[in-house]
């Protein structure tokens, strides 16, 4: 009996601090791999870059199971990938950028690749445009995928870890230097654009939100800057309790790879004043993270990739509680010039004044490109900030229809690049349904 007295409140103890691993956050599924450094999921496959183990497919339209359906060992280790349309692309350590070939995942092509001059860690692809980043800053055509084209370099004194490109920028972390910023609006001629000293931080990854703010993980948290007028102001900081690793943005939320910590969410609507609104602490360090809503898969030491729901933080999600007679389609999905949009429910142009309809398009990071409303014209929407929002480019052809329906004909600019974008229809009424779409050019 004094044994039952003394275990009682040491189990309750056990649960409460269980229970304190988690807010608003699940652990989904967990798939051991020989060492993975990155992951992408492409539909219902997951590429890892594993290592010593290469190229790793998995089956994960069953998140909670992950299967493995194939492996490719290559010369040096996978230290990053990208996906290239029906191919994926390598960034390994012996200074080459692999491409393959992964459609029948047990025999694994390798088709096209670049040998450099300097170690590669990761790769990011824009349509046929790919970055390669490491001991220098490469860009390549990638036109032809089984034979691709530098098209330049940049060279700098230290080696950079992750990095992010935004328009015409690249910004790419330094390690213990800070924060480098690349201007590629040429990319023949890539040429250094800004930078923000960091001696006391080691600058492991940025990303940039939808109004170009650079969020930056760093040993010490995650630090927020604004980049203007060829300048990089620190406008805020969020404290971690271990190294942050990784970060990726969804519209006003930051999910960060912070090691021992695991895995945390940031609100970032106010970089001045960021809040953590949900995490996930595991037993092992979370290093890389990618966005597939409503999943994040975090990757880290001890071989672990881990599947984590964050259904939580919609920011434009696919599936919402909507009018039974509100549903939007898009033909042809892929598209590589134009796609047609049409919504169905809301009546010829709009039903009533609390129905004034709009369609904005969102990059599936968050970042919102374009909008018009139902008259054809523009819409400069504010959202969660009084910032102002971006240029319209695009190019979108109303028409109204007698039976219930009206069909948009989005023509994206000539300077968007390929890549999933979000089609949001709202309602005046605060409804909204979103269609993910394909644009390849």
């Amino acid at each position: 009996m004094k044994l039952a007295k003394t275990l009682l409140p040491m189990l309750i103890i056990a649960t409460a601090l269980v229970s304190a691993d988690s807010l608003d956050v699940s652990l989904v599924g967990r798939y051991t791999a020989t060492s993975p450094e990155q992951m992408i999921v492409v539909g219902d496959r997951g590429f890892v870059a594993n290592s010593s183990g290469g190229l790793q497919i998995l089956d994960v339209s069953n998140p909670s199971l992950p299967v493995e359906l194939g492996y490719r060992f290559l010369p040096g280790n996978a230290t990053g990938i990208c996906a290239l349309g029906d191919f994926i692309g390598m960034a390994c350590s012996d200074s080459t950028f692999r491409i393959l070939d992964p459609r029948d995942p047990t025999d694994i092509q390798i088709v096209g690749e670049f040998r450099g001059d300097a170690p590669i860690f990761r790769c990011e692809s824009h349509g046929d445009t790919v970055f390669l980043n490491g001991g220098k800053f490469c860009i390549l055509d990638l036109s032809s995928p089984t034979a691709p084209i530098q098209i330049s370099e940049f060279d700098f004194v230290f080696e950079h870890l992750r990095f992010a490109v935004d328009g015409n920028f690249a910004f790419l972390a330094e390690k213990n230097y800070g924060l480098s910023v690349v201007d590629i609006s040429n990319p023949a001629s890539p040429s250094g654009a800004g930078r923000y000293f960091a001696f006391d931080e080691f600058v492991r990854s940025a990303a940039v939100d939808r109004w170009g703010r650079v969020f930056v993980a760093t040993n010490r948290g995650v630090i927020a800057m604004q980049w203007q007028s060829g300048e990089l102001e620190q406008v805020g900081f969020w404290p971690t309790e271990h190294p942050a690793y990784d970060i990726t943005i969804d519209g006003r939320y930051a999910f960060v790879a912070c090691g021992a910590a695991g895995m945390r969410v940031l609100d970032i609507s106010t970089p001045s004043a960021m809040s953590e609104v949900g995490y996930y602490r595991l037993g092992s360090e979370l290093t890389d993270i990618f966005l597939d809503y409503p999943l994040v898969w975090v990757t880290g030491l001890w071989a672990r990739i881990n599947a984590m729901d964050i259904s939580p933080f919609a920011y434009i999600a696919e599936t919402r509680e909507l009018p039974a007679n509100f549903t939007i389609s898009a033909y042809p999905n892929p598209f590589n010039s134009a796609v047609t949009i049409t919504i169905d429910g809301l009546g010829a142009r709009h039903a009533s004044p609390l129905q004034q309809l709009s369609v904005e398009i969102y990059h599936i990071a968050g970042r919102r490109v374009d909008a018009v409303a139902t008259s054809g014209q523009p819409v400069i929407a504010m959202s969660d900030s009084d910032e102002k929002s971006p240029t319209i480019e695009g190019d979108f052809s109303p028409s109204g229809r007698n039976d219930g329906k009206n069909e948009f004909i989005w023509t994206p600019p000539a300077s968007l690049p390929s890549g999933v974008y979000l089609v949001r229809a709202s309602a005046g009424n605060g409804t909204f349904v979103t269609k993910r779409v394909v644009f390849m050019k």
